[in-house]
């Protein structure tokens, strides 16, 4: 899935392989371009009731970037390398939840899925309610009732940006296996927003 890939000066790539080199300003680009993303990202995998479990997870994350700084090559995209060692850790972690027999509260106990989020009866037009703050509510609560892998390939995909190769990558499963999880979360979103809202489509969506 993957291919070689050529740095260019100031991408990540090149910035990755200026820290191994010993430069550390190159590690607070780094640091600084992606730990917003890189920690909704884990958050949002872990739930609401798993803040600090989440805070550590993604300080691990860098703390293995830190170790594999002299060791790293340049076979895929700087992100695509970082989310695949958050999304080894992320398996981890719910595993020992599992074993633990744990589950991941996705959602605010008080927020049932049932709860029906009012749309503002002055939207013009059905496109403009994506940016209203019950829509956004509404969409962060149906993806946060998505099962695990559904969720976390549609995260990639629609939040980080990922291309479908690179969600491919990140979590080392086949091209027609991606599409399937995306395929079936955005079903699910669908199927949960027009309960919320009445809305029947996502507006923006990426192809998958």
């Amino acid at each position: 899935m993957t291919q070689k890939i050529e740095p260019h000066m100031d991408t990540d790539e090149a910035l990755m392989l200026d820290y191994g080199k010993g430069d550390q300003a190159a590690f607070r680009a780094l640091y600084a371009r992606h730990k917003g993303p890189l920690y909704r990202y884990v958050c949002r995998q872990l739930g609401t009731n798993h803040h600090s479990t989440a805070q550590e997870l993604f300080q691990e994350v860098w703390l293995r970037v830190i170790d594999n700084r002299t060791r790293y090559k340049v076979e895929a995209k700087f992100n695509t390398w970082l989310y695949r060692i958050a999304h080894n850790l992320l398996i981890d972690e719910q595993r020992k939840l599992a074993a633990r027999g744990e589950h991941l509260s996705l959602v605010n106990d008080e927020q049932g899925e049932s709860d029906h989020i009012p749309i503002a009866s002055n939207q013009a037009h059905q496109e403009n309610t994506l940016h209203n703050k019950y829509l956004q509510q509404a969409i962060k609560h149906c993806v946060e009732l998505l099962v695990p892998q559904q969720r976390e390939a549609f995260l990639l995909r629609h939040e980080a940006g990922f291309e479908p190769s690179q969600v491919c990558d990140i979590v080392e499963a086949k091209p027609e296996t991606v599409k399937t999880r995306l395929r079936y979360a955005m079903s699910q979103l669908r199927e949960c927003l027009q309960r919320k809202t009445g809305i029947t489509e996502l507006g923006g969506e990426r192809q998958v």
